[in-house]
């Protein structure tokens, strides 16, 4: 009853004008490198004090879902991913630009997108209460263990060498190491600079390793041009404009259908909401989870342009959002920055946000999980009417588009904590990211070391003090955990896959040399 009423709420003309105002707003902030769905709430938060709390929680919502979406834009036409969950998008999206089939990405990551929004929101609104029993069993010790197997993905993330993507891992580990120890509250490898105490943020990292390497690699290729019609060349300048095929929503459909794409799209909403309940993980994790379990399925060689991987990362980002929510509306604990954004708002409405939500403000509890759902179905609407439009941005020439390339990026990198320590880092992190360019180290191993880095020490530490207060070793108090077990087990199932994909991938990959 209470689920009927909320759509009753819902639909009504101010909650669905916040709805799509929030959506739409979202979609453009997320394909602004460097801003994302936690700048988008923090510029709109003010305007909400003064709104009903059910019209305010559905414009910020609206924000959250459309900026998921947005930042796969900036990703795939110039491969500068708008938002952190969107790294493994651009890996395919781009490859796929540069061969001429950018709207088939933009169509594909719009399908993808929708469909995990929605089948997230309904995972959220009708598993709940059960999703949120399912997420007090994770103490500690899983969540360590899960972030554990989950660096097992960087074998498959650097499949051309892994050597060099544990190396690529190791510097994201070591990076997000900088600044204050969890623990014991001391800083660690800032080498007496004050700034450095505060940690490195990862869409600083971002913008450098990816945005701002990419300008550095365009400008370069435009110099080279220059240099060779100086020379007289220019007939055999290797630069070559990017055309788009023209294509339609209904043929993206069909050939998703005829290569089982959407199989791997229904596969990966689970995943990613799966993987969204866990308190802290994250959407982003949920797209690298997905995009290594299809690339495990798969005998095509990813990173240049295989479809299903911005299937799998779109889906699993997006369905990762509906259950990212379950914890803090349950619970009580936000699970990144920007709900914790929202969780402020519903604080300065005076709800108490935590278990006896459901049944203190039902009403408004089913009301912003239905908000949700209708967002991203109007996220989907507003994507393919916009699609068109974006895609005409690569028919400009690249010359015109690095200077407010590089106004977004340093914008965006300032805009993080409005101070210039940011700025100076993504400065650092582009040089350090053309290096790896020239030394093909892969990318995503950073990230997802510097992701998991955190969760790994913090959560093993917090286990220590549980055993040592139970004086029993550490060991054994996280292999009489049931649940530690079961996840171990599945950790072992994916190595042994990974291992198994990657000879597949290399025999194939001879096969086709051959």
């Amino acid at each position: 009853m209470e689920i009927l009423a909320s759509f009753a709420n819902v639909f009504t003309t101010d909650a669905i004008l916040m709805l799509a105002l929030g959506t739409v707003f979202g979609i453009f902030i997320g394909a602004i490198p460097g801003l994302g769905n936690a700048i988008g709430i923090a510029v709109m938060l003010p305007f909400t004090y003064t709104m009903q709390p059910l019209s305010a929680i559905c414009l910020l919502s609206g924000i959250y879902m459309g900026c998921a979406v947005g930042g796969s834009i900036s990703g795939i036409l110039l491969n500068i991913p708008g938002t952190a969950e969107s790294v493994c998008t651009t890996i395919e999206g781009y490859p796929m630009t540069q061969k001429g089939r950018g709207m088939e990405a933009l169509y594909l990551s719009g399908i993808s997108s929708t469909y995990g929004g929605v089948i997230g929101c309904l995972i959220m609104i009708f598993f709940a209460p059960f999703l949120a029993r399912v997420a007090l069993k994770f103490g500690p010790a899983e969540m360590a263990i899960v972030a554990i197997i989950g660096l097992t993905i960087i074998a498959s993330l650097s499949a051309e060498n892994i050597w060099k993507g544990l190396l690529g891992a190791s510097f994201g580990m070591l990076v997000a190491m900088i600044g204050i120890d969890p623990i014991i509250g001391r800083s660690r490898l800032t080498f007496g600079f004050t700034a450095m105490t505060t940690g490195f943020k990862q869409v600083a990292l971002a913008l450098g390793l990816i945005a701002g390497r990419q300008v550095i690699v365009e400008t370069m290729k435009i110099f080279k041009s220059c240099e060779m019609k100086r020379s007289g060349f220019e007939n055999h300048s290797n630069i070559k404009e990017i055309s788009l095929e023209k294509t339609s929503l209904l043929k993206v459909l069909k050939l998703m259908k005829e290569r089982g794409d959407l199989w791997v799209m229904i596969r990966s909403a689970f995943i990613g909401s799966g993987v969204g309940i866990l308190p802290g993980a994250g959407v982003d994790i949920a797209a690298y989870v997905a995009y290594d379990s299809a690339k495990r399925g798969s005998k095509e060689k990813f990173k240049t342009g295989v479809p299903r991987g911005i299937v799998a990362a779109e889906s699993a980002n997006n369905a990762a959002i509906g259950g990212a929510f379950v914890p803090m509306l349950a619970l009580g604990i936000p699970g990144s920055n920007a709900s914790a954004l929202i969780f402020g708002a519903l604080t300065i409405h005076g709800i108490v946000v935590g278990p006896t939500m459901f049944t203190d403000h039902a009403d408004l509890s089913y009301g912003f999980m239905v908000g949700l759902l209708v967002s991203a179905i109007i996220m989907g609407v507003a994507y393919f009417l916009f699609t068109p439009t974006f895609a005409k941005i690569v028919k400009v020439h690249m010359r015109y588009l690095i200077p407010p390339i590089v106004g977004c990026v340093l914008l965006g990198a300032y805009s993080i904590r409005n101070n210039m320590f940011d700025v100076y880092v993504m400065i650092i992190f582009t040089a350090i990211g053309y290096l790896f360019y020239l030394a093909e180290i892969p990318i995503a191993p950073v990230f997802l070391g510097f992701i998991l880095q955190p969760i790994v020490e913090t959560n093993l530490s917090r286990a220590a003090v549980i055993s040592k207060a139970q004086n029993i070793s550490l060991v054994r108090y996280i292999v009489s955990s049931p649940v530690c077990l079961v996840i171990i087990a599945v950790g072992v199932l994916l190595l042994l896959l990974n291992i198994r994909a990657l000879k597949i991938q290399k025999s194939s990959s001879k096969e086709e040399e051959a």
